[in-house]
């Protein structure tokens, strides 16, 4: 310590208990200010949605539900290009065969065995992918788009608007599905059309209700009185400052909702009011499989196994993006 501050400490030490006595102004020296300091910012910032993929990619259960449905989803597309059957090609000879099966006669082998009518199961379960995906991804956006809009108009304008519209969506979601779907059947030839048809005429009234709600919340906010004074026309509002400010629980619910659509044409292949044969989806092949369960459960697991992980991380991953997307997790 140096000469000059031992002499202040002893000086201090001197008056500490008598509070009557100013403390010597040796003591204090200017530290003044750094302007760098000041202007540093401790967090960078970005958007919303970055920060929000951000917080999806540090969840591991979003990555591997990721990786799972990619791998289906190309395994749909690329996969019956170069497998050596189709998935009506038949032989009988070599019917009902397990797992990891050798055709003697033809030298074919079968990785998930075959079924009833001797077809490829391998094969089977990845047509049967691409229909069940595309039926779910077709029906998802088509509620996305009728549901946004339908419920952005009725919650944006309100009043009589708002109260006729409920009452039509209260009117088409009372409509039993079943009953739709017999009704085109007569009318229509079964198939992956009808399927998405039926079922869009009232799955986007699920949508509509939600982003109804969504709007009613939003449209009294300073930014969309800010546009109304300023003269941008309702269109203008509903599209660029209502729907992506709700964007986040769109994603969320058409994520949501493929689940329910898959579960739902196999459900429908399994009162035979789905894919007509031999067509397959997964709904077909579970169908088939519950035929010959108790002699080839096989059959039944692989359509079964498929289903249920692809139900399992669709809504995994929507609700790892209902965590990422929610600002009140934000750290």
């Amino acid at each position: 310590m140096k000469k000059k501050e031992k002499v202040v400490m002893e000086k201090l030490s001197d008056v500490a208990y008598d509070m009557s006595v100013p403390v010597p102004t040796e003591m204090f020296r200017v530290i003044g200010t750094d302007a760098g300091s000041m202007e540093a910012i401790a967090r960078p910032s970005i958007s919303f949605t970055k920060d929000a993929f951000n917080r999806l990619k540090k969840s591991k259960v979003a990555i591997v539900c990721s990786l799972l449905l990619l791998i289906i989803i190309l395994g749909a597309i690329f996969i019956p290009m170069f497998t050596p059957y189709s998935y009506s090609e038949q032989n009988t000879a070599f019917s009902n065969k397990p797992m990891f099966s050798t055709d003697p006669v033809t030298g074919n082998f079968y990785l998930f065995g075959t079924d009833e009518m001797g077809r490829d199961i391998f094969t089977r379960a990845w047509y049967g992918a691409r229909t069940s995906m595309t039926v779910a991804v077709s029906v998802a956006l088509i509620d996305c788009l009728v549901g946004v809009v339908y419920g952005g108009i009725s919650g944006y304008f309100g009043g009589k608007v708002d109260t006729v519209m409920m009452r039509i969506l209260e009117i088409i979601s009372g409509i039993p599905y079943l009953i739709i779907v017999i009704l085109l059947m007569t009318v229509m030839n079964p198939g992956l059309t009808t399927i998405i048809v039926a079922y869009s005429l009232t799955g986007w009234t699920g949508m509509a209700r939600l982003v109804r709600g969504q709007v009613i919340s939003l449209k009294e906010q300073e930014f969309v009185i800010a546009a109304q004074t300023m003269g941008a026309s309702s269109t203008r509002i509903i599209s660029r400052h209502l729907v992506p400010n709700i964007l986040s629980v769109i994603i969320v619910n058409i994520t949501l909702d493929i689940p329910s659509v898959i579960f739902t044409e196999a459900f429908l292949s399994l009162l035979g009011l789905g894919m007509p044969a031999p067509m397959s989806s997964w709904g077909v092949m579970a169908n088939d499989g519950i035929k010959m369960f108790q002699m080839y459960p096989t059959q039944l697991a692989v359509a079964a196994t498929f289903i249920c992980i692809t139900m399992l991380s669709f809504n995994l991953l929507g609700d790892q993006l209902r965590d990422a997307f929610d600002p009140k997790l934000r750290r």
